[in-house]
């Protein structure tokens, strides 16, 4: 969370591939529930608003289009760790990938954490994820929910 590196990540390009081993490798017994990918950076951007996203690749992208308000959970998965964490946000856009893992994480993590905080919820087209879209869909999207970025 304050941004040392502890490991690696690969994504597996070939979906064949990715069907039968899944799309990324991380570090055995990396401590995913205590890591929010890019935290050190958007720390910063809490009190104006917090993208969470599934990936790294996807912080990436919605950071090259122009967005430094993101976050990646490194799967589907909410801990109490990325709650404290995201609780101190004004709100949280879940853009969660636009498969069935996407949507069961999105519909479970949006009940807990607005317990805490507002969140808002942007569902991808079936199949999508937040690295597929182009740097201005990207800004139309996040524009909509982050009109001061």
């Amino acid at each position: 969370m304050q941004g040392n590196p502890l490991g690696y990540c690969g994504r597996r390009i070939d979906p064949d591939e990715g069907a039968r081993f899944g799309k990324w490798r991380f570090p055995k017994n990396l401590p995913k529930a205590r890591i929010l990918y890019n935290a050190h950076r958007a720390q910063i951007f809490r009190s104006q608003g917090i993208v969470l996203v599934e990936c790294p690749w996807a912080v990436m992208r919605i950071t090259q289009a122009g967005f430094k308000n993101v976050v990646a959970l490194l799967g589907t998965s909410l801990s109490q760790t990325h709650i404290t964490w995201l609780a101190s946000a004004t709100s949280v856009l879940l853009m969660l990938d636009g498969d069935p893992a996407g949507d069961s994480a999105a519909s479970s993590i949006l009940p807990t954490l607005a317990l805490s905080t507002k969140v808002l919820r942007h569902q991808l087209e079936n199949k999508m994820e937040p690295e597929d879209l182009s740097d201005s869909q990207l800004r139309s999207i996040l524009r909509s929910h982050f009109p001061f970025f």
